[in-house]
């Protein structure tokens, strides 16, 4: 009888742990199958939610997420804590030059005497730019038509060629280009090999200074730059069809002159000469174009120079980009809650530190200054990577009409998305979300993130 009782017993505590498990489990597939209407609204749901995700429990994360029309966060998660922001940075860079650049670029100062034109670099970065050819290169037809002679000075550039904190054996990857006070094709040199011909560079003077080398790479196209010079070594592999690669040249005021006089087709000779207050402004191409360009792609050169053009309107008449960096943040940045640590303009530097709310702030000042009504507000849009559409993210965010405008950061281990994000039902968000020191697959990383912008869209 007494082992009866205990048969009984046991199994109906066997039974009620069965169904506590099975109510549990229960529980588990309602809350992973339930629609995701609630956790976009609810900072507590929210906070659950991500806590649940087992991709971020090695990694750093960062989300904050602004309703434009409520003027209020919505959500926050680290929202003060400090991340590696890549590319993000960019969005500082923008802002920079809304504010220092108008709507033509700067591309040279000037003076006159006698015979002679003497010149300064602004750090104008379009001049000549391999993939801005549509713009009018006005002035490359203001050097080849004056009558005078001409003199290049880069007495007002006070800028290393490389960043602070950037990896210096990047020095011959197409994304670390030089910065220079007078750039010339984008401060790279474009390598064409087309089966059965030579190769070809452009500009097409570095030709006399690359070499085949058959043992650098047997099947693959492959150019190497030595450090300290513009002798580049290529392969050249047995090709069905052609292949192109960018590599960036060794920037000095000598190869300055040196391509300008090839390009051009006249002397130009390089002077020590301090730029006068007096010198006047050439003024070239359009900055929407340039801005457009450096936001969709994440052109890193042009993101440095476009600092270096904000830094060349202070009234030192130096091109230094840390002392724009001071200048504007103590001029437009004090109400920032979480002041960054900046120290580039492109995002290179893993010295740079921001916060997700220093994103969103610098986003709705941009909106201030550039989205003043409906049109403007398209326009910039327009200028930014768009979801399933244009730049970085035209791959990502297809399966709904384009809704989310933003700018991609990306180093080894780290991935950002910060920008703006139109709902289903025409509420504006603005958001920042960082990933930082994932070990794991980055398409992984992407795929959870665009999972989460998608519920916002859908269900906020």
């Amino acid at each position: 009888m007494k082992n009866l009782i205990l048969f009984i017993s046991f199994l109906l505590l066997s039974s009620c742990a069965e169904i506590l498990y099975l109510d549990l489990s229960l529980q588990g597939k309602q809350r992973l199958s339930k629609p995701n209407k609630d956790y976009v609204k609810s900072q507590e749901k929210f906070t659950a939610y991500i806590n649940g995700i087992k991709m971020y429990d090695q990694q750093f994360l960062g989300i904050s997420v602004y309703d434009m029309n409520q003027k209020k966060y919505v959500i926050d998660y680290n929202q003060h804590k400090y991340f590696t922001p890549a590319s993000n940075v960019k969005l500082f860079s923008f802002f920079a030059g809304l504010n220092f650049i108008g709507d033509s670029i700067p591309s040279l100062r000037y003076i006159s005497r006698n015979d002679s034109l003497i010149f300064w670099g602004t750090g104008d970065p379009t001049f000549l730019h391999q993939d801005l050819q549509d713009s009018v290169q006005k002035t490359f037809h203001f050097l080849k038509n004056s009558p005078k002679k001409l003199f290049f000075s880069s007495n007002n550039f006070d800028e290393q060629p490389l960043g602070y904190g950037w990896a210096w054996d990047d020095y011959q990857e197409y994304f670390s280009a030089e910065k220079s006070s007078f750039p010339i094709y984008g401060n790279i040199v474009r390598f064409d090999l087309i089966p059965k011909q030579d190769l070809q560079t452009s500009p097409a003077y570095f030709r006399q200074f690359s070499k085949l080398k058959l043992d650098l790479s047997k099947d693959e196209f492959k150019v190497n730059r030595d450090w300290a010079n513009n002798n580049f070594r290529y392969s050249y592999p047995n090709l069905k069809e052609k292949v192109q690669t960018d590599v960036p040249f060794k920037s000095s005021d000598s190869w300055i002159v040196r391509l300008l006089s090839d390009t051009l087709k006249k002397d130009v000779q390089l002077i020590d000469l301090k730029m006068p207050d007096s010198a006047k402004v050439l003024y070239s191409n359009s900055s929407k174009e340039m801005y457009r360009r450096m936001l969709q792609v994440s052109d890193n050169f042009l993101a440095e120079q476009i600092l270096l053009l904000c830094a060349q309107k202070l009234k030192s008449n130096l091109i230094n980009s840390d002392s724009l960096i001071k200048l504007i943040s103590k001029k437009k940045l004090t109400d920032l809650t979480d002041p960054p640590v900046w120290v580039d303009g492109s995002g290179l530097s893993r010295y740079n530190l921001f916060t997700p709310h220093s994103f969103v702030e610098i986003l709705l000042k941009i909106y201030e200054l550039k989205a003043k009504d409906q049109e403007n507000e398209t326009e910039l849009f327009d200028l930014l990577p768009t979801g399933g559409k244009t730049g970085t993210i035209r791959n990502m965010y297809k399966d709904h009409a384009p809704f989310i405008f933003a700018k991609t950061g990306t180093l080894s281990n780290n991935h950002c998305l910060s920008g703006y994000l139109l709902t289903k039902s025409g509420k504006k968000l603005c958001f920042s979300f960082m990933n930082n020191h994932f070990v794991g697959n980055l398409a992984e990383v992407k795929l959870q993130m665009s999972k989460i912008m998608t519920d916002f869209y859908l269900y906020y």
